[in-house]
């Protein structure tokens, strides 16, 4: 991810991955790697946080629109079915660390 040009702004877009069983952080982003090429996103993106099924994404403000229908076009991992449900976007990853502590601390607590 390139550095922080003047006036640019982050996003951070939470996400949750469903598919029964979770996924090494390489497996998915290496997955988010092949479906970004050719798009905006391309490799201008960064996985701050990566619980399994349950991650935080971070992209500028420019791209968060393109970010979230990649996410959303995901349909496996390693080989393996599964479904990206994009959940929040913030300004600030304070903010999503907060709403999804569970998720996050590796709990199963689905009803946020």
């Amino acid at each position: 991810m390139a550095s922080k040009e003047p006036g640019e702004r982050w996003r951070y877009i939470a996400f949750r991955i469903e598919g029964g069983i979770p996924f090494a952080r390489n497996d998915f982003l290496g997955s988010l790697l092949s479906r970004s090429k050719g798009t905006p996103v391309r490799d201008s993106f960064r996985i701050t946080v990566f619980e399994g099924d349950f991650g935080i994404l971070k992209v500028s403000h420019k791209l968060k629109d393109e970010a979230i229908k990649l996410l959303a076009s995901i349909d496996s991992v390693k080989g393996e079915p599964c479904k990206v449900v994009p959940l929040k976007t913030s300004g600030t990853i304070k903010t999503l660390k907060e709403r999804y502590e569970a998720q996050i601390s590796g709990q199963d607590e689905r009803n946020q």
